[in-house]
């Protein structure tokens, strides 16, 4: 069955726990690279690199998919906050306001491209979306993994606050030390590597056009 098909069933599905034991991340994985993503960058704002590019909206992505497995959290609207999270990014500066201002773009998106998900999922998602950069207490499962996914990387960047995450898992990764973080990585590459989601050439690829557009920018200042 192909991923489009499968979305329909998990849309359809009445018992969605069902559709989540049944389909392992492998999926989601392949559902968000091969259909939420290229949607996604249709209509986002962001270039496709840099510090908030669409780069760091897949690994959000692949974050709120490790956390969403470890508390019983349906895959599909924890990939589609992450995927809409930065949408309205024009820029990497410091920006509070860039939740609230994806969320009207994320609303239409979801009408136009996921029209049978839930009005209950639906608002989860754009609550995750509009204070996901001043968030604190997520009061869903939803808002929990977006959140700790997108404030992973500061962590790793920055060092490790507890207070601002809400799951294990989140605090697990968050928490790493350099070592780990570079095994954890590994093990996330070949897991799309292995499954046919994405080739090794293109994530080094990604990661090395990030590096340019960083250092070009870090220049330019």
């Amino acid at each position: 069955m192909k991923p489009k098909d499968l979305l329909i069933q998990f849309i359809t599905q009445k018992n969605k726990n069902t559709i989540q034991t049944a389909h392992g991340a492998e999926y989601y994985a392949k559902l968000f690279f091969e259909q939420i993503l290229p949607q996604i960058a249709q209509i986002s704002n962001q270039d496709r690199y840099g510090y908030h590019g669409l780069t760091h909206t897949t690994q959000v992505a692949m974050f709120g998919l490790d956390i969403a497995y470890t508390i019983n959290q349906e895959p599909l609207p924890v990939l589609l906050a992450a995927g809409l999270h930065d949408c309205a990014r024009t820029n990497d500066e410091w920006c509070t306001e860039h939740g609230p201002h994806a969320v009207p773009i994320a609303r239409e998106f979801l009408a136009t491209h996921y029209p049978h998900i839930s009005v209950a999922d639906t608002n989860k998602i754009l609550y995750a979306i509009e204070n996901h950069t001043t968030g604190r207490y997520a009061p869903d499962g939803v808002s929990a993994c977006l959140w700790d996914g997108d404030r992973i990387r500061l962590s790793w960047e920055w060092g490790y606050k507890p207070k601002f995450f809400n799951t294990a898992r989140g605090k697990q990764i968050a928490s790493m030390s350099q070592t780990e973080q570079k095994k954890y990585m590994i093990k996330q590459d070949n897991f799309l590597i292995n499954n046919k989601i994405r080739t090794a050439k293109e994530i080094q690829d990604d990661r090395d056009f990030d590096k340019i557009i960083e250092h070009t920018r870090f220049k330019t200042r």
